[in-house]
């Protein structure tokens, strides 16, 4: 109708009309962007904040998850302590020194062991693959999820070389350990190692056997601060997820 009336306003040279006309339609080009723009802006904060809540329920998981990590590492760094301190005793120390099978089994568990760190969270990957993470308005938050991103390589990289380890040492501790393998629900891998006896003579005889527990008492040392700054990490996601939501 618009184009019609100005049409119709050229033939009659009504030139205030035409210009009347024209603005009517500039304004409604600016208008219609504006609408536009405004729209796409509540369509991506709202897509934004659905991320911003599964990140926050996904990393929540991840560190309730890496919670039994620690426990794992805990008891290899103490144990291996405990085993190391009955190696290089003397007989008259050895005596004086206190520990049951229990705590064997502990630190037996934690050092034959790996702990494969989760993968990064979906949602995280979703906004990557989506270009999503160039729209979280906090810079901070945005390098703290790519520092995360960077850590989490080395640390499957720490990992698997971690692996790799315990297999070629883990047959030497096994020499003087008898165990077997329970089903165990609370265990993060669904099983743990019972130990049924342990040969503490074979141990302080065998140098192989001293030189694997160090060996393995060093990978749960170092795995045990890259999970925690694995978790420091989380906790400053975490706080920076929680500051953003509440803008």
């Amino acid at each position: 109708m618009i184009l019609r009336r100005i049409t119709q306003h050229v033939r009659e040279q009504n030139w205030t009309a035409i210009a009347i006309d024209f603005v009517i339609v500039v304004v409604g080009v600016v208008v219609g962007i504006q609408v536009a723009n405004w729209n796409e802006d509540r369509q991506q904060a709202a897509r934004q904040a659905n991320y911003l809540e599964r990140l926050r329920v996904d990393f929540v998981g991840i560190r309730d998850r890496i919670g039994e990590h620690f426990v794992v590492y805990r008891d290899a760094v103490e144990g291996s302590d405990l085993i190391l301190s009955l190696l290089r005793a003397d007989e008259q120390a050895l005596n004086d020194m206190a520990f049951d099978r229990a705590q064997m089994a502990r630190a037996f568990n934690g050092l034959v062991q790996n702990r494969i760190p989760p993968p990064l969270p979906a949602t995280y990957v979703e906004m990557r693959s989506e270009g999503q993470l160039s729209h979280i308005r906090n810079p901070e938050l945005r390098d703290v999820l790519a520092d995360y991103d960077r850590l989490l390589g080395v640390l499957q990289e720490v990992a698997r070389t971690v692996g790799d380890t315990i297999v070629q040492q883990a047959p030497v501790v096994q020499r003087h350990f008898v165990s077997r393998n329970v089903n165990d629900d609370a265990a993060l891998s669904g099983f743990r190692i019972e130990v049924l006896a342990f040969d503490l003579a074979g141990m302080r005889g065998d140098r192989d056997f001293t030189v694997a527990v160090s060996v393995l008492q060093r990978n749960a040392v170092n795995s045990r601060s890259l999970r925690q700054r694995q978790l420091d990490l989380i906790e400053r996601i975490l706080v920076l997820i929680e500051k953003e939501s509440q803008r």
